[in-house]
């Protein structure tokens, strides 16, 4: 009984120190890395569309849902969510709350910060008015004191 000859490749485990990792002569693994797929993401047409198919196929009761959902690469329960979202209004590729703001709800933040930032404004306004005249008031009645010390001293 002969034994294949081992190759020791040295390689890491996570953040461990190196270890051997015993490999077969002619199994040495590929330098190229594979592609990491990422995740899918279904333009409104398309979820549209396919609500519209499998709407047909429901009423056709011919039972080739689970097929065509299938041959689409989607399950039932995200298709589910999508008619959910469309029957409120709310489909499209960015959901309130899951990704971000609606337009309308930024309309309607960005018009009420406006409303507030112009009645800061005229706060600001009337406040800066009050410290000049502080300051008018303060200057004449500085003068005026002068004055009354100036009659007080010839007297």
């Amino acid at each position: 009984m002969e034994s294949k000859p081992v190759l020791r490749v040295t390689g890491t485990e996570g953040g461990r120190r190196p270890t051997e990792v015993p490999v077969e002569v002619g199994e040495i693994p590929s330098p190229e890395l594979e592609v990491k797929r990422s995740r899918r993401r279904h333009t409104l047409a398309y979820k549209i569309r396919i609500l519209e198919a499998v709407s047909a196929l429901r009423e056709d009761g011919s039972g080739a849902i689970g097929a065509f959902l299938r041959k689409e690469g989607l399950y039932y329960s995200t298709v589910r969510k999508w008619a959910k979202l469309h029957s409120e209004g709310k489909l499209g590729s960015t959901q309130p709350g899951a990704r971000g703001k609606s337009r309308e709800t930024l309309q309607a933040e960005n018009q009420q910060l406006r409303r507030r930032l112009e009645r800061t404004e005229k706060k600001l306004r009337k406040a800066e008015m009050i410290v000049e005249l502080q300051k008018k008031l303060s200057s004449i009645l500085a003068m005026d004191q002068e004055t009354n010390s100036e009659k007080n001293a010839e007297q």
